[in-house]
């Protein structure tokens, strides 16, 4: 079964914003000592579906086989 070329992009677009959610987290963590919640996280939240959105739909286009 194929997924729609669209609905990959946005899988992959979820799992780079996820990564870099959980990198800048810890990289927070790290520098600061200071737990990340709630400034960062929610800050990381309100963000997500807008990177979601920028990285799908700037993706290149690719036509279905």
């Amino acid at each position: 079964m194929k997924l729609d070329p669209l609905l990959e992009e946005a899988i992959v677009a979820t799992v780079s914003m996820i990564a870099l959610a959980a990198f800048i987290a810890l990289s927070f963590y790290a520098l600061t000592g200071i737990s990340p919640w709630p400034f960062v996280i929610l800050s990381e939240c309100g963000a997500f579906g807008m990177g979601i959105i920028l990285l799908t739909m700037s993706s290149p286009r690719r036509r279905r086989p």
